[in-house]
């Protein structure tokens, strides 16, 4: 066990058993002139990873430095990060999951002697590569074209959601993240709003080396279109109601239309194909949150207020008068 950690990383880790052990080994190969744990958090993995990670730990030299344990039963994604984040002791919280890892040795380095140095701040991050593992495509840099190295909270919130740090790229100052709220639990996304936590209570640092590997694959949840399912888009209705009483309202006419967009996608939702009552209920709260400038009006009525039946009866008498082709 480690004494004083300057730095707790978090690894949360799910069916990795191709990758948790780089994941690991990545961590504990950073060079540090200060102490540093390793929490990692096994969701009840059904492959081979716990066998992995315990012979790895085993053989490893620096393997005390990691806090090991699994889940029984399986908690879920965000239940898991939460219980991991909640035994972190460090004045700073490094965040990798399984599948990721670092490329640079003094990555904990670099951004801790940053944030010493500037009380300001409350988060640092970096640019990350992003490969890709179920297909050959190229690799890209999450952070190509940036402008600039500064960011506040403001930048963080808009009415289109904002995303631009990887998750292995960040070290967040513990105090200025908190305690996670109990309601993070129910999010499905948890990078978005432990920034927001963190960058209420100072500004953020970007940092333009190139020092994660973040891995995207293609078949996984976060990465399919959940755009068209109803309990992906009500939950981040959710997510950005919680996030807009966290931040005392400050960013609530931001908010409010980033939260209406998620309501007029949630129209199309498959779940709610053919059922207009509800749907119209739905139109009714978008109006309420995007009043007077209402975008989308068009689609809105042709799509959703007027009802199927009348659309169809409509269609039908511009197709007797030729206005339309016959289908």
């Amino acid at each position: 066990m480690v004494e004083n950690p300057v730095v707790s990383v978090i690894v949360v880790t799910y069916n990795h058993e191709l990758f948790i052990e780089q994941n690991i080994q990545s961590i504990l190969d950073q060079e540090t002139d200060f102490e540093y744990e390793v929490i990692l958090a096994n969701d009840s993995s059904p492959d081979n990873s716990d066998s992995i990670i315990k012979d790895f730990l085993a053989r490893h030299p620096k393997g005390y430095r990691v806090k090991y344990f699994v889940n029984n039963p399986n908690l879920g994604v965000m239940p898991n990060s939460k219980k991991a984040l909640d035994m972190a002791r460090g004045k700073y919280l490094a965040l990798c999951e399984g599948d990721d890892f670092w490329l640079d040795k003094k990555k904990l380095q670099k951004q801790v002697n940053f944030l010493d140095q500037n009380n300001d701040f409350a988060i640092c991050f970096h640019n990350t590569r992003v490969d890709f593992f179920d297909q050959e495509l190229p690799s890209y840099y999450v952070n190509e074209g940036i402008d600039r190295d500064v960011f506040t909270l403001d930048d963080m919130l808009g009415e289109d959601e904002i995303w631009f740090m990887a998750t292995a790229s960040l070290l967040i100052r513990s105090s200025a993240y908190g305690k996670t709220p109990d309601w993070l639990l129910k999010s499905k996304s948890g990078d978005i709003p432990i920034i927001i936590l963190a960058a209420r209570n100072g500004k953020i640092k970007y940092l333009p080396e190139v020092m994660a590997v973040y891995r995207k694959n293609l078949g996984s949840f976060s990465h399919t279109d959940n755009y068209k399912e109803e309990p992906f888009l009500k939950n981040r209705i959710f997510m950005y109601e919680e996030l807009d009483r966290e931040t005392a309202y400050t960013y609530h006419m931001k908010l409010k239309r980033n939260i209406a967009r998620y309501y007029f996608m949630l129209l199309d939702a498959h779940q709610l194909k053919g059922k207009y009552f509800v749907k119209l209920g739905i139109v009714l709260k978008y109006l309420s949150l995007t009043f007077p400038q209402v975008p989308n009006k068009k689609s809105l009525v042709r799509d959703h207020v007027i009802p199927p039946i009348v659309m169809s009866i409509f269609r039908g008498i511009k197709r007797i008068f030729g206005l339309v082709p016959n289908q």
